[in-house]
């Protein structure tokens, strides 16, 4: 029997989130690239829980209350276009190439995301609803490159699926 092992990352795909809370988008077109994302920068990690624990004075009894799980994918996408700077942080790019133009609100703007993270091999990993949290790390060197490190909020359910292979293809 084969044994089945979640290892690598392939690619992470976004699409907008559902009307329908707990849902993730149907397969299809607006499941988009989440970008190149930096070799060796993505985490998909839990907070630790908050607990609450209640004793008492008179006998063993033990009461723990726990919070809810908080998970967080950390990565950095390399060298992002203009479309993909507009898309996380906001904003519209105007013009046409090679005279284009790119504002960053100063505030961030909240949208809400669906997100799959596909490995190189195993289970796609995912949330119906997200909140991606971009920002800019440049070095301006020889040897420095354009990165945009982000912080990606699951804001529901994770969701572990072992039949989806590609959510850009509908059916």
């Amino acid at each position: 029997m084969p044994i089945l092992s979640t290892m690598g990352l392939k690619k992470i795909y976004v699409a907008p989130a559902s009307e329908t809370a707990g849902a993730m988008p149907p397969n299809g077109n607006a499941w988009l690239d989440l970008g190149d994302v930096y070799q060796d920068t993505c985490t998909l990690k839990d907070d630790d829980v908050e607990t609450t624990e209640h004793k008492s004075e008179t006998s063993n009894k033990r009461i723990t209350l726990m919070g809810d799980y908080v998970t967080t994918v950390e990565l950095t996408l390399m060298d992002p276009d203009m479309e993909l700077m507009a898309r996380y942080f906001g904003g519209t790019v105007t013009g046409t190439k090679p005279k284009r133009k790119w504002l960053r609100p100063r505030k961030p703007v909240y949208k809400e995301w669906a997100i799959w993270l596909q490995p190189e091999e195993g289970l796609f990993v995912g949330c119906p609803n997200a909140c991606i949290v971009p920002s800019f790390e440049i070095t301006y060197s020889s040897k420095g490159i354009c990165l945009l490190p982000m912080k990606i909020k699951f804001q529901d359910q994770l969701t572990v699926d072992e039949t989806i292979t590609d959510p850009t293809k509908a059916g």
